[in-house]
Parts: structure tokens; C-alpha cells; sequence
């Protein structure tokens, strides 16, 4: 009787260098900014290969009045107002096996202070040219009147679970093929209330130019991996997800109390981390845009993760101060006001997170009380919050071994 075939081995010497490595930002496609509009990819993005980031390149012109306003600084961990002015992006499509799936919802300033947070070496990268002159990178918004105000900001959006070790980013990053030809973004532009001024004081046009529009260039980076390579993955799928409803509601409507719920979490996922951000709103935006005005540590306090009213983790953690602490040492930075991040996958220090940790959310049904809970100390109208859970679906692992079959 012949011999059975042998198993296909894995290249381990070809995955160990590639699976680290990326082709860099290579462009996709272009959409352009519309005030209070929600814009999406015309097709789809591509499909053909794993993907660990998607970076959204805004350029656009931002024109003063005769009688101009002052633009917002914006939050001080981003130096700029700039990334509200995507208000919101979600990322969806129809996965193979999961069906119709939307990994990411997110406000713009949100997203990027989420990466500055995990990133600690991450400068948000932005630049401004006043009436013509060459771009600055980090420079101020000229509040003169009539003067023209060229901005190129990026915003880089991470599609595995924040500060794993590059080998196991691509792991968890979006695996292509599992979304074949249907995957897009849904941007929704703010305008310029989302910086601080009326529109009447400033109007958007396109980089450069008087007239036209700007334009949001979407770019991937794709792990250089080979699609022989990527198909002995079995990958998981990275969500991140934001509620503004429920905690803006919990903090904005009724009575101060203890321990009550700001929002309920999703079930069916593994949940690597909740990140919350809490403040006041901006007056006099447009409506559906939606900015934090000032941010505080003292409107929401002792935060937790709940499963039927028993804390699961971070237990009575007084203030919040020392959780911003302990945040402060797994990520190797100061905390400003207003964020605090329940994380269960961190490392220590400059250790590197492991999504295996995972809290196994994905074992939950609807009837458990999955939810974040807080004291609220403060009521008021003007009031927002909102918080942002990470999960993984599916657990990654390499589909042969690379060992031979048995022969009979």
C-alpha cells in the first residue's frame, strides 16, 4: 500500500521573517469631505491580503472670515483640534464565517487618542500651511482674518489589539480573505463647529485651493506575509466598538448615585479592554457633531467591569487615581484628565500585551449583566461620556504544525 501524503509543511524560517514586517501605507482610495455628511468607499477595499493598520490622510483647507473665531487646541494628549472633524467612521462588511460584521465604530479625536494612549512614542502627525506657505508639522491654526489655513493630518486606525508584540499582530490583524470584495468605511464629517468656530467664520475647501473639496485618502499596511503563509493562520477578528448613548445618558439625565451602570457590553466576544472618556460638551456645534468641550476625572469615579452585579475586576479602585496609575505604568505614560482604560490583556511597563488573556465575554448570552459600572458624582445636561470596548472573535493559532504526516 503507497505511503499516504505528507501533511504541507509551514515555512517556519519564511513566517518568523515576514510575519513582523509590512509593505508600509500603500493607497486604496479617496473620499471626499462633506460637511455633516456621511461619505463612504465607493467599492471595496481590497481584500487580497491580511491588513495590520488603515490610515486616513486628511487634507483640506480651512478659510477664515473677515471676522474669524478661535479655533479649539483640542485635547492635549492630540495638541490639536483637527481629528474631530471626522466625527465618526465605522468599518463593515460581510465576513465569511461571522456574517454581516462592523469591527470598528469610533469617533475620529477618539481613535486618535486611543492610539496616543497605547503609543506612548506616537505624536499625532499634523501639519499647517498659513496663507501658502510651506507646511509646519504641529503648528497652531492661524486665527487672522481671511487667512487660509492648509491642513494634512493622519489618523492611523490599528486592526488587532492594541500593544501586542509584532508576531502577534499579524495574527489578530484583518484577515482579507475572509472578507472577499466586501469591506468598506462610512466616514461622517463633522464641520467646522467640531474646532470651535461658527460657519459663518470659517468655510472647508480643498487643500490648496479656494473651491472644491477635501479629501480623506485611505491607506493600508499590510503585513508582508504570502497568501500561501497567511492561509496556515486561522485568524481572529479585532472589534472595537463605541457606546456614546447609554454613558452620556447615565451622566447627563436623573441622580447622582453609586454603582450605577453606564453602559451594558457586548456578549459573544472576547473583551481585551473598556476605555472610557468623560467631560462637558463643546457649545454651539451643528447637529450630530459632537466634541468634548473640557474633560474630568471627577463626573464618573471607581469605574469597574460587572458580570450580575459583582465586580469582575479593579475592585474599588478609590477615585479612579489609582487606576489612572496603574494604567500610567502599563503603558509607560502620564494619563491625562479624562480617560481611564480598564485593560485585561496588559504587560508591565515596556511588556507587551497578550490577547490570550482575554476576559471570554464570547461564552456570555444577552440574559448575563455584562456592563461598566461607576459612581456618578455629577449631574448636568451638558455632560458626555462614552466608552469604547475592544474584543476579539476567534482565537488565532497556526493551522498545520509543520510536521509530516504519518505514513501508514
Amino acid at each position: 500500500m503507497p505511503a499516504a501524503a505528507a501533511a504541507p509543511r509551514i515555512n517556519m524560517n519564511a513566517l518568523i521573517s515576514r510575519v513582523t514586517r509590512d509593505q508600509g501605507p500603500e493607497f486604496e482610495q479617496t473620499v471626499l469631505f462633506a460637511n455633516t455628511t456621511q461619505v463612504s468607499t465607493p467599492t471595496s477595499l481590497r481584500t487580497d491580503r491580511k491588513v495590520r493598520f488603515y490610515d486616513f490622510q486628511v487634507r483640506l483647507r480651512l478659510t477664515n472670515s473677515a471676522a474669524p473665531g478661535t479655533y479649539r487646541t483640542g485635547p492635549t494628549l492630540l495638541g490639536t483640534g483637527l481629528f474631530a472633524l471626522i466625527q465618526q467612521f465605522q468599518l463593515r462588511g460581510q465576513h465569511l464565517r461571522y456574517g454581516s460584521q462592523t469591527p470598528i465604530i469610533m469617533r475620529g479625536e477618539t481613535a486618535a487618542e486611543w492610539m496616543a494612549i497605547m503609543n506612548p512614542n506616537w505624536v499625532p502627525r499634523f501639519s499647517v500651511s498659513v496663507n501658502g506657505a510651506a507646511l509646519v508639522q504641529g503648528a497652531a491654526l492661524s486665527n487672522t482674518a481671511n487667512a487660509t489655513n492648509d491642513v494634512d493630518f493622519v489618523l492611523p486606525i490599528p486592526m488587532y489589539p492594541a500593544d501586542l508584540s509584532p508576531s502577534d499582530q499579524t495574527f489578530y490583524s484583518l484577515h482579507g480573505p475572509d472578507w472577499p470584495g466586501n469591506l468598506y468605511f462610512d466616514i461622517n464629517c463633522a464641520d467646522v463647529t467640531a474646532i470651535g468656530v461658527t460657519l459663518a467664520q470659517s468655510s472647508v475647501s480643498a487643500f490648496g485651493g479656494a473651491g472644491g473639496s477635501g479629501a480623506i485618502n485611505i491607506h493600508s499596511e499590510r503585513p508582508l506575509v504570502s497568501k500561501d503563509l497567511a492561509s496556515k493562520i486561522r485568524p481572529g477578528v479585532t472589534f472595537r466598538v463605541q457606546n456614546t448613548s447609554q454613558p452620556t445618558a447615565a451622566v447627563s439625565t436623573g441622580a447622582a448615585s453609586s454603582g450605577a451602570k453606564l453602559a451594558d457590553l457586548t456578549v459573544g466576544k472576547d473583551t481585551t479592554r473598556v476605555f472610557m472618556k468623560t467631560g462637558t460638551s463643546l457649545a454651539a456645534t451643528s447637529g450630530g457633531v459632537v466634541v468634548y468641550g473640557t474633560l474630568s476625572d471627577t463626573i464618573i469615579t471607581r469605574t469597574v467591569i460587572a458580570m450580575d452585579n459583582r465586580q469582575l475586576r479593579f475592585q474599588q479602585a478609590n477615585a479612579n487615581s489609582t487606576m489612572q496609575d496603574y494604567m500610567g505604568r502599563m503603558y509607560g505614560r502620564t494619563i491625562p484628565t479624562g480617560y481611564l482604560m480598564l485593560d485585561m490583556i496588559a504587560g508591565i511597563g515596556s511588556g507587551t500585551a497578550n490577547a490570550k488573556a482575554a476576559f471570554q465575554s464570547a461564552q456570555l448570552t444577552a440574559a448575563r449583566k455584562f456592563e461598566i459600572d461607576a459612581d456618578v458624582n455629577t449631574i448636568a445636561a451638558t455632560n458626555i461620556s462614552e466608552a469604547v470596548q475592544e474584543m476579539v472573535l476567534g482565537r488565532p493559532a497556526l493551522l498545520q504544525a509543520g510536521a509530516p504526516a504519518a505514513t501508514a
